[in-house]
């Protein structure tokens, strides 16, 4: 007999999402729909001439914009009646969406001025129903479809998700056996979140194109009245094909791969024994094929409050390697295991703050890559694997270096003494890429504050906010990019130095004698999507000085193979 799934339906993100779905509903069917309908039914209206009494461009300055509203009223003559009218244009209100208003009210004052006769559309069934100007403007509903789909489907999709509800199995074994709860992860096999991962992108890049797209259409408007500040408009439509980019990338990796499985051994995955097991994927098997595997021990949380509030994620532990290619029917199994330590926090259920564990999966191909990510349970059972014997963070692929601690290390030596030197400029990109964000954020702080000496206001704030943020940045780059660490050992001392554009900035010695442990200590951290890294360091600790003995290593095996080394090194 199946176990009983129960589904608690979340009323309360149900109730919230009901007003942002309300605002896209009444967008839809309060302006939407009956704009396009007027503009339907108005192409086969008759025309007239008619006379202007009066013509009016009404201008309304607030935050820095300028709303424009043309206003008119006339007189037209049909079948020897006389009627009046005051409707301009199938939208009768204020906007500053594009230059509509500002030209048709600036034309209207025309004509009113030089007693010049206006072309009047009116209803063949009803004279009195009549329009001056019958175009849809498509660039104004357009914006208004953004609301829609913005606000309505963002209150459809928390109205979805809160009927939804989380799906817990209820049974006597799920109250010792918590990673039994979860119908995801029930008999063993779990699913990667892929294809909902590639709508959620799909999703994101539609609704960011969306809103973005409108501004992008007045870009030369706006650089007419404000000048270069116009092009930073054009950042959110760059963003936005660079998520479209990202979601094709999905979609093609999708339909070359599907459904990918995972299969745990042990299960679930254990701290202080082992995550392992094998992931089937439906790709025919070609020598020399490359697999690296990620775990990742992570943290996540909320921050901020309100509209400000954000998801974000840090990864607490990780150890990579390379998983096992085998051959299995017409396609392949990657096989993988880590040892995983004690003290690490055991997976918990989604909340505000929880613990979880993800592994990454990617495969190397010709063409489009496999990138696949579980979100996995590991609990403190103290399991170890049945059928996979080896370590992925020391499995050794054909054509793959085997990886020592002397590897990870760039050391010479020289006589008896040994130099570990990690020279400038030793992450070229990585600097790169902080400076150019920098340069951007510093930029146009740079900017803001030109501007705002013409303005005032809040743009003093902002360009300090962007100012404050970019400079930070660039400074960290530089740094980044031009420090480096000598470490000499002679045998009997430990010589430090930290230097800055080739000029020492710090420096510390000490005996070997006088090293209590050799430890390592979190550096680095850095995320993209589903992936995270952490880079970890080596520090000799000796009484109230530590001593960096190595910097920039990836994975936690990695780490603990450098603190082996130098424990060595350093015994007495």
């Amino acid at each position: 007999m199946d176990p009983k799934v129960e589904t608690k339906r979340s009323y309360g993100l149900m109730l919230f999402g009901l007003p942002f779905f309300l605002v896209g509903a009444g967008f839809l069917l309060w302006s939407v729909i009956p704009s396009l309908y007027d503009g339907w039914r108005m192409q086969s209206w008759l025309s007239t001439s008619g006379t202007l009494t009066h013509a009016e461009l009404v201008a309304s300055h607030s935050d820095g914009s300028t709303t424009y509203r043309a206003e008119a009223r006339y007189r037209y003559n049909v079948s020897g009646r006389q009627f009046r009218h005051d409707r301009v244009a199938i939208s009768n209100g204020g906007d500053n969406i594009g230059s509509f208003n500002e030209k048709l009210g600036l034309q209207l004052e025309t004509q009113h001025r030089g007693n010049q006769p206006v072309v009047v559309y009116y209803n063949p069934d009803d004279p009195a129903d009549a329009v001056l100007n019958r175009e849809i403007r498509w660039g104004l509903l357009g914006f208004k479809s953004t609301f829609i789909l913005v606000f309505g489907g963002v209150g459809a999709g928390l109205i979805f998700w809160g009927f939804r509800g989380k799906r817990t199995i209820a049974s006597k074994e799920a109250i010792d056996k918590p990673w039994l709860a979860r119908p995801q992860w029930r008999n063993g096999v779990i699913r990667s979140g892929a294809k909902g991962g590639m709508y959620a992108i799909w999703g994101f890049a539609v609704l960011w194109n969306l809103i973005s797209a409108p501004a992008a259409f007045q870009v030369v408007g706006i650089w007419h009245k404000e000048g270069p500040i116009a092009l930073l408009i054009l950042l959110f439509p760059v963003v936005g094909m660079g998520l479209l980019y990202w979601a094709i990338k999905l979609t093609r990796e999708w339909r070359r791969f599907g459904v990918t499985q995972l299969t745990l051994d042990p299960f679930p995955g254990s701290i202080d024994g082992d995550v392992g097991g094998k992931v089937q994927v439906n790709t025919p098997f070609k020598g020399g094929m490359l697999c690296r595997v990620t775990l990742s021990h992570i943290y996540s949380y909320t921050s901020g409050s309100g509209k400000n509030r954000s998801r974000k994620e840090e990864v607490k532990w990780q150890d990579d390697g390379y998983a096992r290619i085998v051959p299995e029917g017409r396609g392949v199994e990657l096989q993988f295991r880590f040892e995983v330590p004690t003290g690490l926090r055991e997976s918990e259920e989604a909340s505000r703050r929880y613990y979880f564990w993800r592994l990454n999966v990617e495969l190397e191909m010709e063409g489009v890559d496999l990138d696949r990510s579980f979100e996995i349970p590991v609990f403190n059972t103290g399991g170890s694997s049945r059928y996979i014997t080896f370590n992925s963070s020391t499995e050794q692929p054909s054509g793959v270096p085997r990886i020592t601690a002397e590897s990870l290390l760039p050391m010479t030596r020289t006589g008896h003494r040994k130099i570990i030197h990690y020279r400038a400029l030793r992450k070229p990109g990585r600097s790169l890429g902080l400076l150019i964000l920098g340069g951007i954020f510093a930029g146009a702080g740079i900017f803001l504050w030109g501007e705002a000496a013409k303005e005032g206001g809040m743009l003093y704030f902002m360009a300090g906010i962007f100012g404050l943020v970019g400079w930070s940045v660039v400074i960290g780059a530089i740094y980044s990019a031009f420090n480096s660490l000598h470490v000499s050992l002679d045998g009997r001392y430990i010589v430090s130095t930290r230097s800055f554009l080739g000029l020492p900035v710090n420096r510390k010695t000490g005996r070997y004698s006088n090293v209590l442990e050799i430890v390592a200590k979190e550096g680095m951290k850095s995320s993209s999507g589903h992936k995270h890294r952490i880079e970890y360091s080596v520090v000799a600790k000796l009484s109230g000085k530590n001593i960096t003995l190595a910097e920039h290593l990836d994975s936690a095996s990695k780490k603990n193979l450098v603190i082996k080394y130098f424990e060595n090194e350093l015994s007495p």
